[in-house]
């Protein structure tokens, strides 16, 4: 009988409160595979390592440096690594450590592990009823399509393995799926999680740090606008507003509120650390800030200039867009750090201005470790936007417009409404969305992802360089990398194809030199 190893330290599983006991569960380090899944907390112990898995410095890491470093929100800061200066500098090759995938494959093993043998817990522990098995069911389901969402956007075409790895008889020589296949997948997994889904756990944090039907219902809308079907997606994200509970907050509040204390009034989910049991480590190296220390990834010094190349003070012709947004200042500091600002959005506990009147502002550090958002409101309002600006009627941009300035005007207090009029046709509207998901979720995860829908709608890079252009600074080599469209995407770790002698490497990297990071 094969044994199962669960070295899951899922007792304070994502830090939630102590009282809420379905996470403080320890199961035996080995015990017998078959002898194991009797009781409602085995089956309760294995999902949380699911959740677990994702704060993990392996997925955290990667959700920053895959959603983030090749767009032009960053530069690098200070002291990077090799791994993350060879992806700010478009020099990866298959033996780059972001190239490793395992981290979100480990996410999916403890999801296919539950999915595969907790509904036989049902018939052993009459607590664990049907109800909760489903709902259960609802959450693994979801956390297995967010790993496998976050993989196909990084690499195109991954192996789907949707069996626990329990025997040494299994086949773990797995090829690539295509893209479509694994979408379909994810559509699939989350259209059934909305069927059982709970939308309360009866405790706030519970509600932001557990799947729920917002929760679902984010992703799918997610993974609906990348996909391309964007009446389905604006259809999702209309379920989400529906719900009244979640309401945005005023806009100088934010940074303290959704990012330093967390949990806020517009989180759908977020990842829960606690600094007495686990740092985020990934915001913390990478932002920096504590202990006053910068990070290793910092932000563009010339987005701090008017123009077309920043989100902030955009002012071609008559536009003048974000002129005076609170959002700047709660975002990156006016202290340079190497060829950035320092990045301040998760690890700030107040913004406020000096006690001698000056404007300069003055940034605390915080005081705690910050929770990772994964979806908030204000990136659901925008999603609609976006949705609607593809699907082009002029009712449909009128209320795209209408959406962005939903959060715009929360941030730009003294400004004026953005007028439809002063955009217009489809183009420019889309433009718009894009700028204000930029301003309002810099640094959360999102960008690199959002500029790679441009690239999908036309099958081209020329969009890109537009925005990431002035980063590369006429860089030939660089540029010239940056318009072939399989070098958008991750290669396979070099150490898993010679593993796995069924994958094939994605095709941009099969001929690259790995004697470089």
């Amino acid at each position: 009988m094969k044994k199962l190893n669960i070295i899951l330290l899922v007792f304070l599983v994502i830090g939630l409160e102590s009282c809420n006991n379905w996470l403080d569960l320890k199961p035996e380090s080995e015990v017998v595979l078959e002898d194991y899944w009797q009781t409602e907390s085995q089956a309760t112990a294995v999902l949380a390592a699911g959740y677990r898995g994702l704060i993990s410095d392996g997925c955290m890491e990667r959700m920053i440096v895959w959603g983030e470093l090749r767009s032009d929100n960053m530069v690098a800061g200070k002291d990077p690594s090799d791994a993350v200066l060879k992806v700010l500098d478009v020099n990866i090759t298959p033996t780059n450590a972001f190239a490793d995938w395992s981290s979100f494959y480990s996410v999916i093993n403890y999801c296919n592990t539950f999915l595969y043998y907790a509904p036989s817990v049902v018939n052993k522990d009459q607590n664990f009823t049907p109800t909760k098995l489903h709902t259960m069911e609802a959450e693994a389901l979801t956390l297995r399509a967010l790993s496998y969402f976050y993989l196909v956007r990084a690499f195109h075409e991954v192996p789907l393995i949707l069996n626990p790895s329990i025997s040494d008889a299994q086949n773990y020589k797995v090829p690539k799926s295509s893209e479509r296949v694994i979408l379909d997948q994810i559509i699939a997994d989350l259209l059934i999680a909305k069927q059982s889904a709970k939308t309360s756990y009866g405790s706030e944090k519970l509600n932001k740090g557990r799947i729920t039907l917002n929760a679902v219902n984010s992703l799918l809308a997610d993974v609906y606008l990348w996909d391309q079907q964007y009446a389905n997606c604006a259809e999702m994200c209309n379920q989400v507003l529906a719900d009244k509970t979640l309401k945005l907050v005023q806009g100088e509040k934010v940074t303290t509120n959704v990012f330093y204390t967390g949990n806020s009034t517009e989180s759908i989910f977020e990842l829960q650390f606690d600094i007495n049991i686990q740092y985020n480590n990934s915001v913390r190296s990478g932002y920096g800030i504590y202990d006053q220390q910068a990070g290793a990834l910092a932000y563009p010094l010339y987005f701090g200039s008017k123009g077309t190349f920043s989100p902030f003070k955009y002012q071609p012709a008559t536009l003048n867009e974000s002129a005076d947004d609170v959002r700047e200042s709660n975002t990156a500091s006016t202290f340079e750090n190497g060829s950035g600002y320092y990045i301040f959005k998760y690890v700030i506990s107040q913004l406020a201005e000096s006690l001698s009147g000056i404007k300069t502002p003055i940034y605390r550090t915080s005081s705690t470790t910050p929770n990772w958002i994964v979806y908030r409101l204000s990136d659901v309002i925008l999603m609609r936007a976006e949705a609607l600006a593809q699907l082009g009627s002029n009712d449909n941009l009128k209320e795209s417009v209408k959406l962005v300035n939903t959060t715009y005007l929360r941030s730009n207090i003294t400004s004026d409404s953005l007028s439809f009029e002063k955009y217009g046709d489809k183009v420019s509207v889309q433009d718009l969305v894009l700028r204000e998901r930029q301003r309002e979720l810099m640094f959360e995860g999102k960008r690199w992802f959002d500029l790679m829908r441009l690239v999908r709608r036309t099958n081209s890079p020329s969009l890109l360089l537009k925005y990431i252009g002035p980063k590369l600074t006429g860089d030939v080599m660089k540029i010239q990398k940056m318009s072939v469209m399989n070098a958008l995407y991750m290669p396979i770790l070099q150490s898993e194809l010679q593993i796995n002698t069924s994958l094939t490497q994605n095709p941009f990297y099969v001929d690259t030199d790995l004697t470089s990071n």
